[in-house]
């Protein structure tokens, strides 16, 4: 951690401050307290996909919210008070400073997902032989598909935050999780049927979270995913991931 001082630097801010444990308990309480609401003293049987179903609705509603935020702030704070011009002026490259501070808030992230697919694996794993295994493997799949993602809007809102006001940086990265998790469905009888190779190619530069989010599969024990079928998933994620975090790295911004 001595050649990560903007992590460390980052991790104890977020850590000192209540709403990141807040955050993590939340996870727990609203996966067992969610599903109480529903009627399964008459079909107890729903109880446990409810319960996995709660579970990941928190980790979406924290990538709406608490997370990019976090990340926002962070970003302007650190440029603000000239924490990233005097770590650069010291040879730290952008790339890396950018990473750290990212980090501090994927850490965060990743201990959402984490929450989410121990409730699944622990409290909901069904009891029928042969269906243990499969609900685990699609538990882990919904978890890195999570996982590709949040991990590049947690990194854009960083750098954004460093770019621009922390309503923008925030915003910015919630309007395209909102585009690709609901937005896409609405545009797909318009633009995914087109003969149009511009409008395909528009069709394809639109986020497609909705692909990673398997809750239905969960609530309805359909299994994992294909093998080609998550690949397939999981490398156009990648891909518009990895555009997204390019954009990101550009974004950045050290001078204060």
């Amino acid at each position: 951690m001595k050649s990560l001082p903007l992590l460390r630097m980052s991790l104890a801010g977020l850590m000192s401050r209540s709403s990141c444990w807040l955050l993590l308990g939340g996870a727990l309480v609203f996966a067992w307290l969610a599903p109480l609401v529903t009627p399964w003293q008459e079909n107890p049987q729903i109880l446990q996909p409810a319960r996995a179903q709660a579970a990941w609705v928190f980790a979406w509603l924290a990538l709406f919210t608490w997370l990019p935020f976090q990340a926002a702030a962070l970003g302007r704070r650190l440029r603000v008070e000239g924490m990233l011009e005097h770590l650069r002026s010291g040879g730290r490259r952008a790339w890396n400073l950018w990473l750290q501070l990212g980090s501090a808030v994927l850490l965060w992230m990743l201990a959402v997902a984490v929450i989410a697919a121990l409730v699944c694996v622990v409290f909901c794993l069904p009891q029928r032989a042969g269906e243990g295994a499969l609900w685990t493997q699609l538990v882990l799949q919904y978890t890195a598909l999570y996982f590709i993602c949040a991990a590049p809007l947690v990194l854009l809102a960083a750098a954004l935050g460093t770019r621009t006001a922390e309503v923008i940086a925030f915003l910015v990265p919630v309007a395209l999780l909102f585009t690709g998790l609901f937005g896409a469905a609405w545009l797909a009888p318009m633009l995914g049927g087109s003969s149009s190779s511009l409008i395909q190619t528009l069709w394809l530069a639109v986020p497609h979270y909705h692909l990673a989010d398997l809750t239905p599969r969960l609530v309805f024990k359909m299994g994992p995913l294909p093998s080609a079928d998550f690949l397939a998933t999981l490398g156009g994620l990648t891909l518009q991931g990895a555009a997204l975090s390019l954009l990101g790295l550009c974004a950045f911004r050290t001078r204060s």
